[in-house]
């Protein structure tokens, strides 16, 4: 059984079928689709290998749910963002500190005193600090330079990227980047005890940061190489 996992989205959809075999768990939401490899890692693919589910569409407690039924108890969990400081500019990664959910989905708990009893989960630390500590160990070890400053995430519903109006709002409420899905699955992780760490990828400036008509995404080449420098290290930190 599993006792690691590895949670990815855009840039990493083929996550899952490059690292393990197959299995669709049953849970109280629906089924999730996991990978397991044979050293003890599980890989989920939010947004399935096709990129088809929209952010809004993903069944995060199922995959949650499936990843706990499974004994999984640490989770690296990545996030393409775009940035709205320099916190995180295009290109880099780092741990995420804290985010602000401005989605207005539900669905992002379990204790909704539904299938669970009512309870309030305490979100005051989010970041595993041992685990934050092996990953920048590993990160060095893979040459993935980590960005010293962790940053804020907010999030966002999706699947439209914010209007530059939004984005001020955004920076003036102390976000440093932009995302669709953390807000939604972090706090899943956090009620099924798991111990989490946050980590982000910038793949563009958000709307209006830059004096440009549009949003400009860094390359295809660029987006897979910090992807698979994030996997490597994730998967070194979790089994040393």
């Amino acid at each position: 059984m599993p006792e690691h996992a590895v949670i990815g989205g855009t840039g990493l959809e083929k996550l899952g079928e490059r690292n393990g075999e197959k299995r669709v768990v049953a849970t109280p939401f629906g089924d999730a689709e996991i990978h397991c490899s044979r050293d003890g890692v599980a890989f989920v693919s939010r947004h399935r290998a096709d990129h088809s589910l929209a952010p809004h569409r993903v069944n995060f407690r199922a995959n949650v749910h499936a990843l706990s039924a499974l004994g999984v108890k640490n989770v690296f969990a990545v996030y393409a963002v775009g940035s709205i400081t320099d916190a995180l500019p295009p290109g880099t990664a780092g741990v995420v500190a804290d985010f602000i959910d401005f989605s207005g989905r539900g669905g992002n708990t379990f204790f909704d005193g539904a299938a669970f009893p009512l309870k309030h989960a305490d979100m005051t630390r989010l970041v595993c600090e041992p685990l934050a500590e092996r990953f920048a160990r590993a990160a060095r070890e893979c040459g993935l330079p980590l960005r010293e400053r962790r940053g804020v995430y907010a999030m966002t519903a999706g699947p439209r990227l914010e209007t530059p109006a939004e984005i001020r709002a955004l920076r003036a409420l102390g976000a440093d980047f932009v995302g669709m899905t953390m807000g939604t699955e972090a706090p899943l992780c956090v009620e099924a005890g798991m111990r989490f760490l946050p980590i982000a990828f910038s793949v563009n400036w958000a709307a209006g940061v830059e004096k440009r008509d549009g949003v400009g995404f860094i390359s295809d080449e660029e987006t897979a190489e910090i992807s698979e420098k994030i996997t490597r290290a994730a998967v070194r930190a979790l089994l040393s």
